[in-house]
């Protein structure tokens, strides 16, 4: 069980006894989107790959000994990835009782939320460059960087040979 019950080289702390239970949709009595989402929060580091020395915001923590007790928090990474567009425009409601929140309950969350505030910004390896672009006057307009094209898009890289027969 990873470094339990301490918390892990990176901080993750042990994930809760009962996270199976909390973020399995089929569990009608003890789960839902927002107790997975509680839960599961301090392990949100583990699953994605920016760069702690580029991105101070969004850290991953993915070699933490205890990131493999959150394995059952794929469900809300997924809802948490799951947009129309940008980053900037969630689409967490669904027509299921697990899922519990709606569009109002993150916009209004995500303001100074360390999860939003993550889920948002671990998609760039170089946040100095992003202050820079999002910077108007003595503050940071979300939109020049989330609606700005030239970030949605992978850095050119050589041709991927996907088979000897290319």
């Amino acid at each position: 069980r990873g470094a339990c019950p301490a918390a892990g080289s990176k901080g993750v702390p042990c994930a809760p006894q009962n996270l199976s239970a909390l973020c399995n949709k089929y569990n009608r009595k003890r789960s839902s989107f927002s107790s997975c989402i509680e839960a599961c929060t301090p392990a949100f580091c583990c699953i994605h790959d920016a760069p702690p020395d580029l991105n101070q915001f969004a850290p991953n923590c993915r070699e933490d000994e205890n990131c493999d007790q959150y394995n059952y928090c794929y469900i809300a990474w997924w809802k948490l990835h799951d947009t129309v567009g940008p980053a900037l425009f969630l689409r967490v409601e669904q027509d299921d009782e697990f899922y519990d929140l709606d569009a109002e309950d993150i916009a209004a969350d995500s303001s100074g939320s360390p999860l939003f505030t993550q889920v948002l910004l671990h998609h760039f390896d170089d946040m100095e460059q992003v202050i820079i672009d999002g910077t108007v006057g003595n503050g940071f307009d979300a939109d020049r960087v989330f609606q700005n094209e030239a970030y949605w898009v992978y850095p050119e890289t050589d041709k991927v040979v996907i088979s000897e027969f290319d």
